[in-house]
């Protein structure tokens, strides 16, 4: 037995189990794509129709509100706009070869997988640079790809999937800055890569600003824990770096940063300057009717008006809805419009098991606190950016639940750019838990038991299990794959209830 869990420690840890994870993963995401009719839950319809506005022009900046665009609210001022801009070239490309949408949406929902494919091979490298196991990254990481709505959101066209990769080059910049700062020097060329991610992130997504925000205030402390007593070194050790790195890598650099703060400026300066606001609503830049036909904000309209004078928002009985929800639909199925995207219930073994992952990880971290964080400040910052970004994120659908008196916008993949970096934290303080058992692979079994849970129903599997016709597109041989994967599947998974 023992020589059997030493090998499957040594496979856990292996390049050859990573592969087979990602693998698995695209075939996943695959399936999705080839399976899933369009528009998929999570805003598709709303990216490619975007897409598309911007496929009517070359440049990235809309000067006026675009004829019929009312249904995708106030685009013209909307901060997240580059992943549209920048896809309506596939797009157009496309559309030189077939008008036929089910291939325009096939080949960009192909994409997008190999977008959301990368981050996992970038999150990989920030788990290691961070000195996390190789057994701990790759685990984690199968197990993120798990999470049924993961496969689901990266065979979609949505820009969640490009902050996957931005997310993790971010992290990369500010581990070459800081392990410079230790020496009191500054990687110019680091600098630089670190405010063109940040200022692409920002204008991919509005939402991902926290990710900049708590990478800047880390950077801050590292800075003026290095170089105290040392200022005057900063900038002509920059200097010496800028110089040294080769002249096309420089250009490259300062023309990305320029390009950036234009993009920038153009959205959240300008809103600043006429809105007051660096992310105006609808209903400041349209009118009332525009607007209303923008699903999401003439949904929160009408709430607001019909809401009950005597509505007080209580924010435990919140934050309740709140963990539940995200726990809910991060684990749930979800279908096609032709039901209305109607909700199915999230299969019971994975979705048990990541509680009970997430209240041993807590609960491990929080009885080692300082064995966890000691002598590990890239840590530290993993944990600044899932609070700071949980935080506002909580925050602001709190400020709409007391704005509309229901409990809207609660969607598990908001947390999926942070869970990678929780996983190294949760694992850490899991990891020194289980050294304390006098058993060399409590580790390997605890992490072999866990996969084997995640696995019984996770990823793919709770679409093809909770499925249906109406999901998938109108194709014979679609629905047959189907049909008979879930009755291979059926005999051998607990589903409870439906």
């Amino acid at each position: 037995m023992n020589k059997f869990l030493q090998r499957l420690s040594v496979f856990f840890g292996s390049r050859m189990f990573f592969y087979i994870m990602l693998g698995l993963f695209i075939l996943q995401a695959l399936w999705f794509v080839f399976s899933a009719a369009y528009p998929m839950a999570f805003d598709e319809d709303f990216h490619l129709g975007v897409i598309r506005l911007y496929a009517d022009q070359w440049s990235p900046f809309m000067v006026t509100h675009p004829a019929g665009a009312d249904a995708f609210g106030a685009v013209a001022r909307d901060p997240s706009y580059l992943y549209h801009y920048l896809l309506s070239f596939p797009y157009r490309l496309i559309l030189y070869f077939t008008h036929s949408e089910t291939v325009v949406i096939a080949v960009l929902r192909l994409l997008n997988v190999a977008v959301f494919a990368w981050g996992i091979v970038l999150f990989r490298r920030v788990m290691l640079r961070v000195r996390a196991s190789p057994m701990l990254a790759n685990v984690s990481l199968a197990i993120f790809t798990l999470i049924p709505i993961v496969p689901q959101l990266a065979a979609h066209i949505n820009y969640d999937n490009v902050v996957m990769v931005l997310l993790p080059l971010m992290c990369l910049a500010v581990f070459s800055l800081v392990e410079e700062f230790r020496r009191q020097q500054v990687d110019a060329i680091a600098l630089l890569g670190f405010i063109v991610v940040s200022l692409v992130m920002s204008v991919i997504k509005y939402a991902a600003l926290p990710f900049v925000i708590a990478a800047v205030l880390f950077l801050a402390v590292m800075l003026a824990r290095h170089f105290r007593g040392a200022k005057k070194r900063f900038f002509p050790s920059m200097r010496r770096s800028f110089t040294a790195a080769r002249r096309p890598v420089r250009i490259a650099l300062v023309v990305a940063c320029a390009a950036g703060a234009v993009l920038f400026a153009q959205r959240y300066v300008v809103n600043v300057v006429v809105y007051h606001t660096p992310v105006p609503d609808c209903g400041q830049v349209l009118t009332t009717d525009q607007c209303s036909a923008y699903g999401p904000w003439g949904r929160d309209y009408w709430y607001a008006r019909t809401k009950s004078s005597d509505f007080r928002a209580n924010p435990l009985e919140y934050m309740r809805w709140w963990v539940q929800g995200m726990w809910y639909r991060s684990f749930f199925a979800v279908s096609g419009p032709v039901i209305d995207y109607t909700n199915w219930q999230p299969l019971p073994l994975p979705s048990r098991t990541a509680i009970i992952l997430l209240v041993i990880g807590t609960v491990a971290v929080a009885a080692q606190f300082r064995r966890v964080f000691r002598a590990q400040p890239f840590l530290v910052f993993f944990a600044g950016i899932v609070v700071i970004y949980v935080a506002i994120l909580w925050f602001d659908q709190f400020g709409m639940y007391r704005q509309t008196g229901q409990p809207v916008a609660i969607n598990g993949r908001y947390l999926l750019p942070v869970l990678p970096l929780l996983a190294v934290i949760l694992g850490r303080g899991t990891g020194l838990l289980l050294a304390r058992i006098p058993w060399r692979y409590a580790k390997t079994v605890f992490a072999g038991l866990t996969l084997v849970l995640f696995l019984h129903g996770g990823g793919v599997q709770t679409f093809i299990l909770r499925s249906d016709e109406t999901w998938y597109w109108p194709s014979p041989a679609i629905s047959e794959l189907n049909h008979d994967a879930r009755n291979i599947l059926a005999p051998i998974t607990i589903e409870g209830s439906k």
